[in-house]
This record gives structure tokens, sequence and C-alpha cells, in this order.
């Protein structure tokens, strides 16, 4: 009997646990249902080559029971505008200018899939600021401005 507990415990567990690893180790994400179905697709933007195309998911009921204070994930996908080819190398990072026109600290946005995600806050009612800086595989600086609310 005691043979038969620990591979039972292993196969229970690994049952749990294998559906979560493309999280853990860095894959596509978007589809994830975070807690909200509020995803909302931004005006694509076009700089130098690269379109990038971004979503902003509402995910506050999430992150407040985990005891975090953002609100959203941004999400943003970059292609070669020739290829239509994936950019997924390069660092990314947005700024978020609120409503009443603070803008905060870039924040790192990190390869998930074929994009790069960050949780930001967007708490005020409003129009936000979200500009999205990259330093892509070709090592030329871009800017991305993308806007949210109303």
């Amino acid at each position: 009997m005691k043979k038969m507990i620990l591979p039972a415990t292993v196969l229970l567990l690994s049952s749990l646990l294998i559906p979560a690893l493309p999280a853990w180790a860095g894959h596509d994400m978007s589809s994830m249902n975070m807690g909200s179905d509020k995803s909302i697709m931004l005006e694509g933007a076009e700089q130098d080559g690269v379109m990038a195309m971004a979503h902003v998911n509402d995910v506050r009921e999430a992150m407040a029971k985990q005891g975090m204070k953002e609100t959203h994930h941004m999400m943003v996908m970059f292609t070669d505008a020739k290829t239509g080819k994936p950019i997924v190398e390069g660092t990314v990072a947005v700024k978020v200018t609120d409503p009443a026109g603070v803008t905060g600290e870039p924040k790192k946005m990190m390869l998930m899939g074929d994009g790069f995600g960050a949780d930001i806050s967007l708490t005020a009612p409003g129009k936000y600021s979200l500009e999205v800086g990259t330093k892509l595989s070709d090592a030329k600086k871009r800017v991305f401005p993308f806007t949210y609310g109303k």
C-alpha cells in the first residue's frame, strides 16, 4: 500500500502543475483568463519598419485577490512591417501618463510568447497615454504611442 501512495501523489501533483508550465516557461499567456473578459485592443502603430499591436486587459479582480495594486495587463506584439514575422528579441518598457498628466517611471515589459507584457495601474477614470519604448533586435530605439480610456 505504501508503495502506491508515492506514485499516486506524484501523478496527482503532475496533473495539477503541468497545465501551468507554459506560463512559468514564458509562453504566450494572452489567452489566459485572468479574472476578467475586459480586453481592449488598442490602435496599432508603425515606427521605422516595425508594427506594434497592443491590448490592455482589466485584471483588477484577480490582482486584488493576490494583494497586488496593478489593475491592468498590457501586451504588445511587434512584427516586421515587410515580412510580418514576429520580433521577440530586445528590451521593451512602458511609461504610463494618467488623466491628470502625471507620468510614471518606465516599467519593463517581459517577453511572453510572441509579445511583451507588463502589469500596470490604471485606477482613475479618463484617458491614459501608454508610451512603449523599445530597443529591439536591430538595436534601433523606437517609441510607440498608445492611448487607453475615454
